[in-house]
């Protein structure tokens, strides 16, 4: 699957953006009902059946993580190998040390296919999510990492009906906001500055300063 996210710069779209994930669902399965091609959808946590939806096949990251576990099953055999076998063998019970005590290797080739796995499944999330220190992100809309959801609509795509069309029917299917500037919603303020701006207090009014000299007399 392409990564998207890349591709968000010198880009138009037609933003829908949704409080609820069953009106998000609900909205993708309308649009895709009127041959409506839809980007992408972008929300703060998974969304049951949203990648059925977006027609989207089954992800390649197991097939990273099988191979991540392959590279640390090898490596295991290969440390407990040297180590035991060739770099420092040692006769133990009278036991030959040699490839017939593959079984006293499998503990350490286990714990290494756990730990290659974790790391590499890690090391891909991060790169696969542009999650990377130095990379800019590519935000529609600041709230969608936040409690709000994200439709997208590439305005170059050629679609079935207009783009005004588009904007009434999103908000017909729930869309709190609509629009067709990406920059529009990145300016927007999120909800930690609007609550900021609530809790901000007033300064105090200062109290007009009494002199304490006393009058001339004349």
């Amino acid at each position: 699957m392409v990564d998207k996210s890349i591709l968000l710069d010198n880009k138009k779209f037609t933003v829908g953006i949704f409080d609820d994930s069953d009106k998000l669902l609900h909205a993708v399965n309308t649009l895709k009902e009127k041959g409506i091609k839809i980007f992408d959808c972008y929300t703060p946590f998974p969304v049951h059946h949203l990648d059925h939806a977006l027609g989207y096949h089954r992800t390649n990251l197991t097939i990273g993580a099988f191979l991540c576990g392959m590279l640390g099953c090898l490596s295991g055999f290969t440390l407990a190998y040297y180590m035991n076998v060739v770099d420092w063998p040692m006769i133990i019970g009278g036991k030959p040390q040699d490839i017939s005590v593959f079984t006293s290797f499998i503990p350490v080739m286990f714990e290494l296919t756990i730990l290659f796995t974790a790391f590499g499944m890690v090391i891909m999330f991060f790169a696969r999510s542009r999650m990377i220190h130095g990379i800019k992100e590519d935000l529609l809309s600041r709230r969608q990492t936040d409690d709000h959801m994200v439709l997208a609509i590439d305005n170059d795509e050629v679609q079935a009906i207009s783009n005004d069309d588009i904007l009434t029917l999103l908000k017909k299917e729930g869309a709190i906001e609509v629009n067709n500037s990406k920059e529009a919603f990145n300016t927007s303020l999120t909800s930690e500055e609007e609550l900021a701006k609530l809790l901000k207090k007033p300064k105090a009014p200062t109290k007009a300063k009494t002199s304490t000299k006393k009058p001339k007399k004349n």
